[in-house]
């Protein structure tokens, strides 16, 4: 079993199986869901990839200490945990599946994410197009391709789809902060075979970034890296837990965002 600090809280990983148990008696989580490889077909770059049984990832809703809950509820704001095993399918990392978030009343910009990596490596594929609802090829304005080591963390910019993918050697953990009010729409995802760009397995080890061929590019993919954010609450190796706890105020834009439109892309160097 392996003690995972940056929760913020106890929770230990256990390699047999993939899994988070919490670590104490006033620890725990709403809900748990695990996806399997079935659940990803028709969103890999591997159209005859069959395996229908490998596990893919976990998902914890709302995990934290049961005390605490209130803080996050009194700011609309939910804090979460997703496991993304080990490997590949026909030489794509494994990922999440991705998907768009619906708007912020009012606002006409949807409402961005926080995330965090706790254990592992993760890349972040973010896309920024025209018109996700379109029934046809969707067109890429923008799209950042974000390597983020445990203790980092970013915040998806609104207007921005996204999913996660494990380039490590090992079970990758993440947790995020989002808005309760946060809808994820995975429909023009499925339309388009994934993302615009694939995570794949390059031939001398690492990764190697793939354009998915069902999407129209305006541009061409930016590889970044994370930087610190004080006006996102952005700290390396501090748990986003405990910093929201400390200070719930500066993740108003997590509800509101159209305040830190800036601040969204300072936390994005070049690669």
């Amino acid at each position: 079993m392996q003690e995972l600090s940056m929760f913020g809280f106890p929770i230990v990983f256990d390699p047999t199986d993939d899994r988070l148990t919490p670590a104490a008696a006033d620890v725990s989580f709403e809900a748990y869901n695990r996806k399997y490889s079935k659940g990803m077909f028709g969103l890999l770059a591997d159209p005859t990839y069959t395996d229908e049984t490998e596990p893919y990832y976990d998902f914890y809703k709302a995990i934290g200490r049961d005390g605490e809950r209130a803080a996050f509820k009194a700011r609309a704001l939910r804090y979460d945990s997703t496991v993304i095993m080990q490997g590949a399918a026909g030489g794509e990392f494994k990922k999440t599946a991705g998907h768009f978030h619906c708007e912020v009343p009012g606002k006409g910009m949807s409402y961005p994410e926080y995330y965090q990596v706790i254990k592992g490596t993760a890349v972040f594929v973010m896309q920024k197009v025209k018109d996700e609802h379109t029934e046809g090829r969707m067109l890429v304005e923008d799209c950042l391709i974000a390597e983020v080591k445990a203790g980092q963390a970013i915040v998806i910019p609104p207007n921005y789809g996204h999913c996660t993918v494990n380039v490590s050697d090992e079970t990758m953990v993440f947790v995020n902060l989002v808005a309760e009010s946060s809808q994820n729409d995975y429909a023009g995802v499925k339309r388009s075979v994934g993302m615009c760009c694939y995570i794949l397995q390059a031939e001398n080890g690492g990764y190697r970034i793939q354009k998915n061929p069902h999407y129209d590019f305006a541009c061409e993919p930016k590889a970044v890296t994370p930087a610190d954010s004080d006006a996102l609450g952005i700290y390396q190796n501090k748990p986003v837990y405990s910093e929201y706890l400390r200070t719930p105020p500066k993740f108003d834009y997590l509800t509101s965002p159209e305040n830190n439109m800036k601040d969204y892309f300072l936390v994005f160097r070049a690669k």
